[in-house]
């Protein structure tokens, strides 16, 4: 049948009364029966033939005849002979129900031959040769004909409304084509965006593109992408996405304006989605590349709608004329279906209750529509296909299929069924089982298939009959209704055209919902906006693009929406803005009142502020925007309380909003328990008692799948549970595929917050689930390639804990120790030597008084060693991290590793409290979990000498500046230095025993050796009056005052080299006295001086092993308990320039002082550069995350 359109509005077709006349224009209708079409290959839009859309029989076509009447009729405008059918959509025809007489249902059209003066369907040889291979047929067929001058001879938009299965596919590629006429084959400057709401639309484009266009690169980008597929995606000349990756990439314009200006042609699939929730994101992407790019086309297309004209005026062109409009009837479907429509009412109230009730209705509407062809049931949930199927098996619907099947699958209940002639299909049951049900359907051994909704889209499994078993589904935390989008690719699966040339679609549903579903498959459902629901997060988007910065700019900026369009025309529609603007506003008064809301609510919340009268967007509304979090998670994140532990820091991440699309299944239940009750499990949930609580909560679910994955733990192994298995598996990749950004836009917050300790554990978690295990136990052994859970095991009981001791191994141990062939232990030998090594050092360079307050400068150098910046295909960055021992953030940096060649260095400044502090520098690799170093610095002896008065600190600065590091204590801190008392009473800023620092600069300058034993002459300079009482060694310089009771084991270097003569202060020893320790705290101290030096001297000859202390909260990193060296392992350092402190074991690497003034490579570092510097090579405060 033909369809009447014009470029602005929608094709109207007028239906003659049956006693009107009628004129034929003298052409003669000669009605015969029409042959049974000849086979041909299976029909394939735009890449393959198939007789029923591409023959045309020159002037003969086939008309459908009901009860044997066929009527003609001639339009003069165009010369198009147009037929009126009966057995197309009609208000009558589709309102069926139970009540509907066995007459009606058998009455079956008639197929005839009519001539008529019909325009020819076009061939493909009006396209240039080097297109025609893009197809796989020689003609268009009548559909694709009609829509040719308007796609491929023009530039203006174009909205489609067309049938599913009438070749619309093919108007995308003449689009293409047209695009690459214009630029003359030069499409490297040429981007070409396609939309589609699902990743299975998407999956099934790049399929059908990527060998179809030889000279186009085709990427598609989702959110199963990884990071290099992505890079290479953005490269490409067709990019195939959904609206949310699109939306998440446009949302940072200024880092891809390059990209977005070469974007000339944008495809749109499946439009009328954008009256769903999630269409909102749609509507949202085209509108801000509408508006901010220059000489773009849209091609979209669309179901079925009464108000097509609405989505014109709202994608006008740059001349602000409406879009273009091609609207097809369904006779243009390549297989003509009947609909069916049954309501039921239901007394129960609970849904499975109905599902059951659906049940015994169904072979009624089998034997009533399914003419002993295949049948399709699309059913609620997993549950419901397993129950419908067990209940026709036992109602004995068809009786045992023809054909026997050559698969015997894993599940008792599907093999059972599958004997008789009945399958059940779902995302539970495994991937061979699924595969051998679809193969088994097709080969029609299968006759009756049950199935979840996914199997609308994607795999090609059509049928003669399709049944919708309910419009419910499980689709958040509750049952709801399908989508319009699930509803129409469930009816599209009816028809085979490869076998016959009708199908038949029934829908049962609450008789409360039938009008609803009536409408939908007439095309009579009005098609509305959804910005309004969530619009709140995209202002804040647009404010951070600074599209919006005041009320007028966000109101001009929704006037380019479909929501302005249709809130003008229908607002009783939009309750949820009518309740809080005035009722008797006029409408853009209403919109003005609407977006001033939103506008005030983000300020209160933080999100944005006003700034000289113009919105701004904060720290965090850029950390929401750039990683694409919900309003009310980001509301979370922000209220979130200070100095969060670990655990706080899971339980934060599992209520986010974005996890609320789950739920917690009944027969899960057991199964969490199981998991809850692991000793493994780090942070279980229990009761006062510490028994299990009941999981019932969502937030208790993510958060123990969380652990579950991280802690390596079994399945559990009772009656029944490995059912659950590929269920677990599939909601544990829902969860990392969400836990990713929200971890990274936790770890913005916090940085906002100068929170340490929350940023600290953020990132702990960050990088164990880019690992997939914990990050302080022997699990970071399974991220090495080929090593599971029994390797782990086995590597455990040779003593290798961590990737710092596999890389000390050989491949001949690593194959001793894994049982491995010889030969496969140099595989894993490689992938350790790919990891990178990572240092850090630290100088104390500065301090100065402040408003009476104590600031550090310290320089940080950073430096790697590695072979690639790439490791398992994931492009490797680094976090360095400042932080307070009290919580408080000092600084935090990210660098790409293969911006680190060469060693680079920044400052830091910090403000020390009287409090004793510490302060921590650390690096880690983001994407790898268990590589790092952690060194900590000891404030403590700074600030409580630092306490007294202002003026004593200003007089000791120059002193101070001289004091850059001490040796570590016992306890991993930086040593204290002795303290003498001065006689006013307070506490000298340093003595002039400390001085000795300044000594060992002239002694690196001089090769002398150096005498380990303090060999005492009292006559040596006797008469120098700077002696002041104090003995002469034998080396020239004097004894101190410390009543150290060993002083050739003592730890100050005063004790073991003495003073030199020029630092000797002219006090004599009745004002200063020695301060001796109390015995029972210094003959511990000797103790342990004595018992750790051996093994001290071993530490120093040899790389120690990790030792590490378990924390609950986080692997806090410590120093070993000893750090006490001996002399001449000491004054070896010195002479070398340098007090050092040597490094610790993995994790745990003590403080390494460096001589800046001296070295001449350091001190000529450009890097080296203050944060606040703008060349500064870490030149950003925060985390650059790229889109997933």
């Amino acid at each position: 049948m033909k369809t009447k359109f014009d470029r602005l509005g929608t094709g109207k077709r007028s239906r003659p009364s049956p006693n009107s006349n009628i004129d034929f224009n003298d052409q003669s209708a000669t009605f015969k029966r029409n042959k049974k079409n000849s086979r041909q290959p299976s029909f394939k839009v735009g890449l393959s033939y198939n007789s029923l859309l591409d023959d045309c029989d020159d002037e003969n076509e086939t008309e459908e005849i009901f009860e044997g009447r066929g009527l003609q009729f001639f339009d003069k405008d165009d010369n198009f002979s147009i037929t009126a059918d009966d057995t197309q959509v009609t208000s009558k025809l589709f309102d069926h129900d139970l009540e509907q007489t066995p007459d009606e249902e058998a009455k079956k059209p008639k197929k005839v031959t009519i001539r008529k003066s019909a325009k020819k369907c076009l061939s493909t040889t009006i396209l240039p040769d080097s297109f025609r291979g893009v197809f796989k047929f020689t003609e268009f067929n009548k559909m694709q004909s009609e829509a040719f001058p308007s796609i491929y001879e023009s530039n203006e938009n174009c909205i489609i409304s067309s049938p599913t299965g009438s070749g619309k596919t093919v108007l995308f590629e003449l689009a293409i084509l047209r695009l690459i006429k214009e630029t003359n084959s030069d499409t490297n400057n040429t981007k070409i965006i396609y939309i589609a709401p699902t990743k299975s639309l998407c999956y099934e484009m790049y399929k059908n593109w990527f060998p179809s266009f030889v000279n186009l690169s085709v990427g598609m980008l989702t959110s199963d992408t990884s990071f290099l597929e992505t890079e290479k995606a953005k490269k490409c000349n067709i990019i195939i996405t959904t609206p949310e990756k699109w939306d998440l990439l446009t949302r940072r314009w200024s880092d891809y304006s390059r990209l977005f200006e070469l974007v000339k042609l944008v495809l749109v699939d499946e439009i009328h989605t954008i009256k769903e929730k999630r269409g909102a994101s749609l509507e949202v992407i085209l509108t801000r590349m509408n508006t901010m790019c220059q000489n773009i086309r849209f091609v979209a297309l669309s179901a079925t709608v009464p108000n097509i004209e609405d989505l014109a005026l709202w994608l006008k062109t740059n001349n602000e004329l409406p879009a273009n409009i091609l609207s097809f009837d369904e006779s243009y479907r390549q297989v003509q279906l009947t609909k069916f429509v049954y309501g039921y009412s239901f007394n129960c109230k609970n849904d499975f209750q109905k599902d059951a009730i659906y049940n015994s209705k169904l072979i009624e509407i089998i034997e009533k529509h399914a003419d002993n062809r295949p049948v399709l049931i699309f059913c609620p949930t997993r549950a419901s296909t397993i129950s419908t199927a067990k209940f026709l098996l036992n109602n004995h619907i068809f009786s045992k299929s023809k054909k026997r099947c050559n698969h015997n699958p894993s599940d008792k209940i599907l093999n059972e069924c599958m004997q008789q002639g009945i399958a059940f299909h779902h995302a539970g049951i495994s991937l061979e089982d699924r595969t051998a049900v679809e193969k088994e359907f097709l080969a029609g051994s299968i006759n009756i298939l049950c199935s979840t909704s996914t199997l609308a889209v994607g795999v090609n499994l059509p049928a003669y009959l399709v049944i919708i078993k309910g419009t419910k589904s499980w689709n958040s935390s509750e049952i709801q209704e399908y989508s319009d989008l699930d509803v129409l690719q469930m009816i599209g699966r009816a028809g085979r055209p490869q076998f016959e040339t009708h199908g038949c679609a029934v829908i049962m549903t609450d008789s409360k919902m039938k009008q609803t579903y009536e409408n939908l498959i007439h095309g009579t459902d009005v098609l509305e906006s959804s910005l309004h629901l969530n619009l709140i997060e995209h202002l804040a988007a647009e404010t951070s693009l600074e599209t919006v910065y005041s009320i007028e700019t966000a109101v001009n900026w929704l006037r380019n929406t479909f929501f302005y369009v249709r809130f003008g025309k229908n607002p009783a529609a939009y309750q949820e803005v009518n309740r809080y603007v005035s009722f008797h506003s006029v409408e853009d008064s209403q919109i003005n009142q609407f977006c001033q809301y939103l506008l005030d609510t983000l300020v209160k919340v933080k999100i944005i502020d006003i700034s000289n009268g113009e919105y701004k967007s904060t720290a965090y509304g850029n950390a929401m925007t750039r990683h694409y979090i919900s309003f009310e998670s980001m509301k979370q994140f922000i209220n979130a309380k200070k100095f969060l532990s670990l655990q706080g820091i899971l339980n934060l991440l599992a209520t986010s909003e974005e996890f609320s699309v789950m739920r917690v299944r009944h027969n899960e239940k057991k199964l969490f328990k199981e998991i809850n009750l692991s000793p493994l499990l780090k942070y279980p949930f229990l009761t006062e008692k510490k028994q299990s609580q009941i999981i019932d909560k969502v937030s208790q679910k993510v958060s123990l799948l969380i652990q579950y994955e991280l802690g390596g733990l079994e399945f559990p192994s009772y009656e029944g549970a490995s059912k659950l298995h590929q269920t677990l598996v599939q909601d544990k990749f829902l969860v990392f595929r969400h836990c990713f950004r929200l971890l990274k836009c936790m770890v913005d917050t916090f940085i906002e917050k100068s929170d340490g300790t929350s940023l600290k554990n953020t990132l702990f978690l960050l990088r164990s689930l880019n690992g997939h295990c914990w990050e302080n136990t022997p699990m970071v052994l399974r991220q090495l390639k080929t090593i599971g859970l029994v390797s782990v095991r086995r590597l455990i009981r040779h003593g290798n804990t961590n990737l710092e001791e596999m890389g000390h191994l050989s491949d001949t141990q690593i194959e001793y120790y894994l049982n491995l062939k010889i030969g496969n232990g140099i595989k894993i030998k490689n992938d350790i030597s790919l990891l990178p090594c990572l240092n850090i050092r630290t100088k104390l360079e500065n301090c100065k008084i402040e408003n009476e307050e104590l600031w550090l400068t310290f320089k940080v150098e950073i430096s790697a060693t590695f072979k690639s910046s790439i490791w398992h295909g994931q492009h490797l960055s680094l976090d360095i991290e400042t932080e307070k021992s009290s919580g408080e953030l000092i600084d935090f940096r990210r660098l790409q590793l293969n911006k680190l060649q060469s060693p680079r260095g920044f400052r830091i400044s910090a403000k020390i409290s009287p409090k004793l502090e510490k302060i921590e520098f650390s690096i880690h690799c983001q994407e790898i979990a268990g590589l790092g170093k952690t060194i900590v610095y000891s404030t403590d002896h700074l600030a409580s000498q630092f306490s007294a008065k202002t003026p004593n600190i200003r007089k000791d600065l120059n002193s101070l500046e001289k004091c850059l590091f001490y040796e570590s204590s016992s306890d991993g801190e930086v040593g204290k230095t002795s303290r003498v008392s001065h006689k006013d009473g307070l506490e000298e800023s340093l003595s002039s025993d400390d001085s000795i620092l300044d000594y060992l600069n002239e002694r690196k300058k001089s090769s002398k050796a150096v005498e380990s034993a303090a060999v005492i002459h009292p006559e040596a300079h006797s008469s120098s009056h700077f002696s002041n009482g104090r003995q002469v060694r034998s080396n020239g310089n004097y004894e101190c005052f410390h009543s150290c009771k060993d002083k050739t084991q003592c730890r100050h270097l005063c004790c073991k080299e003495g003073i030199p003569v020029k630092y000797i202060k002219e006090k004599g020893p009745s004002s200063i006295k020695p301060v001796s320790k109390p015995d029972q705290i210094r003959q511990p101290l000797l103790a342990k001086n004595i018992n750790t030096t051996p093994h001290l001297e071993k530490r120093l000859n040899s790389k120690p092993k990790q030792w590490q202390e378990e924390n609950t909260d986080i692997a806090t990193v410590h120093t070993l308990p000893s750090k006490i060296y001996n002399l001449s392992q000491q004054m070896s350092s010195m002479e070398a320039g340098e007090q050092v402190l040597k490094s610790g074991p993995e994790n745990c690497p003590e403080i390494i002082p460096i001589d800046l003034e001296s070295s001449d490579s350091y001190s000529s570092n450009t890097a080296a550069s203050s944060i606040s510097d703008p060349n500064g090579d870490l030149d950003f405060l925060g985390s650059d995350i790229e889109f997933e």
